[in-house]
């Protein structure tokens, strides 16, 4: 019996692909779906690794991709999207296939042959030797922002940074001391340069350091509302949807 997780939050897409999946595998199939990030994260903290993930980018609550940065995935990965444009970031995390909609069963069928192939290696040290190298592949992560300070460049390191924030589509750096430096990069763009050990987005306009965050308030509706230091110019509150991931990434 095969063991899928299909993250995937629109239900026609899933059960389509549930069928499929039960038509390559003659029925023989054990299969979950699950439409968002956060609830995605609680069953794989609780159930044991399937063997194949399939997942869709864009969830409920966000990307599909934010998962790698809170669990270790040990299964192979096929993305299936609308979208091409994270195909790179996709591969960056070990995605074994990236498969555009409406899926084409016979392209999904090449990934399902192409994953069986890789389970029956023939020479199955070189497959363990291969897979080992992957998951101890370790990511450099940012050190340091160079900014200009006062008509002068200078060196920010990461760990001297409470939170960076984006203001009318401008990014800003805010130190533990409170200075405020404009950078360059987006917010999506530092979610994949920094370590998801020590920074998580809270909110589509911030990415906050563990060390920033004083206080967590129960909000209603199932929200959550941070006392960060510095203070922000606006509050903190975390939607339901990523409340459930930001426990998770604090209680380490």
């Amino acid at each position: 019996m095969k063991t899928i997780l299909i993250l995937e939050d629109e239900e026609k897409t899933a059960r389509r692909l549930e069928r499929l999946l039960n038509g390559y595998y003659q029925g023989q199939v054990d299969t979950t779906i699950l439409p968002s990030v956060a609830e995605s994260l609680q069953w794989l903290k609780n159930n044991p690794d399937p063997e194949i993930i399939f997942m869709d980018i864009r969830l409920s609550d966000g990307l599909s991709l934010d998962i790698f940065q809170h669990t270790e995935i040990r299964s192979f990965v096929v993305f299936t999207t609308a979208y091409d444009e994270y195909a790179l970031q996709a591969f960056q995390v070990n995605g074994i296939d990236y498969l555009l909609k409406p899926l084409d069963p016979e392209l999904l069928y090449r990934s399902l042959e192409k994953i069986t192939r890789y389970q029956y290696a023939s020479d199955n040290r070189e497959l363990a030797g291969i897979m080992r190298m992957v998951q101890e592949r370790k990511k450099v992560y940012r050190s340091r922002f160079l900014v200009n300070f006062r008509e002068v460049l200078i060196p920010v390191p990461v760990h001297t940074i409470a939170y960076f924030v984006s203001e009318f589509k401008v990014t800003y750096i805010i130190t533990v001391s409170n200075n405020k430096h404009a950078i360059d990069p987006t917010l999506e763009e530092l979610e994949q340069e920094l370590d998801p050990a020590a920074f998580f987005r809270v909110t589509r306009q911030i990415i906050v350091s563990h060390t920033a965050i004083h206080k967590i308030h129960i909000y209603f509706n199932g929200r959550l509302k941070l006392d960060i230091l510095p203070l922000p110019k606006e509050e903190v509150i975390v939607s339901r949807d990523r409340a459930a991931a930001l426990k998770s990434w604090l209680d380490r």
